[in-house]
């Protein structure tokens, strides 16, 4: 049942995944990228950051993190139907104490995809079959090789799907953590997949990562208006 509108659905999500160029920023580790982390392990960028929202495709889309976490400008990337943002430590990004930090330090990815085929809840199948394929798991590798992803957990609620990823690529040279939180979810019509990257100096449980999702999912739809 609805087997067709799954595979669709992985289709689009996969190719909202592999051609948008933003949407490999992190497995290419990026410069600006490294910066950031960088800066969330207890460096500071003077000047970068300060805002908690951004808006993308042509004004149609806001998109707003938790309490304490900054844009960082130098991440974003947009496509003709996509974007790409990160959202770090406002203080850290700023390199002002006086800013607000968030509860949990860590760093924020949203990828706002393609718009949803039909009801996101049937196209979960497929999205996690997807994800167990090795086109998916080098998709969400930072070093793009299928090997250094395991798909740890999947849970789905409503209309959201979120991953338990363990990535081996990214604990090379950088302060992120293997593990780490995904969500899948409809937001505006639009696939966007939100991320929750832990620091390996600051280790989240699974379910301080699930809330912290939670809130990004909350803050996106409060920023757009969305019930």
């Amino acid at each position: 049942m609805h087997s067709g509108l799954a595979r669709r659905g992985a289709a689009v999500y996969a190719g909202a995944m592999m051609n948008i160029p933003a949407l490999s920023v992190l497995r290419r580790r990026s410069v600006r990228t490294l910066i950031l982390i960088a800066a969330l392990a207890g460096c500071t960028v003077p000047g970068a950051g300060g805002k908690d929202r951004v808006t993308v495709l042509g004004g149609r889309y806001v998109v707003a993190a938790p309490p304490g976490f900054c844009v960082d400008p130098g991440s974003r990337r947009d496509e003709r139907d996509g974007s790409f943002i990160l959202f770090g430590d406002c203080s850290a990004l700023s390199g002002r104490v006086s800013d607000q930090r968030p509860a949990h330090p860590a760093v924020l990815s949203a990828t706002i995809g393609p718009r949803t085929p039909g009801p996101i809840e049937t196209t979960f199948p497929g999205f996690e079959r997807f994800f167990h394929s090795p086109a998916g798991r080098a998709a969400l590798a930072r070093s793009g090789s299928a090997g250094d992803v395991q798909i740890l957990q999947v849970r789905k609620t409503g209309p959201v799907m979120l991953l338990k990823i363990r990535d081996r690529s990214g604990a090379q040279g950088t302060p992120v953590g293997q593990t780490y939180w995904r969500a899948i979810v409809d937001l505006g019509g639009r696939i966007t997949a939100l991320s929750v990257l832990p620091l390996k100096s600051a280790p989240m449980s699974d379910a301080a990562q699930i809330r912290l999702l939670e809130d990004f999912i909350a803050a996106i739809r409060a920023a757009n208006g969305w019930s």
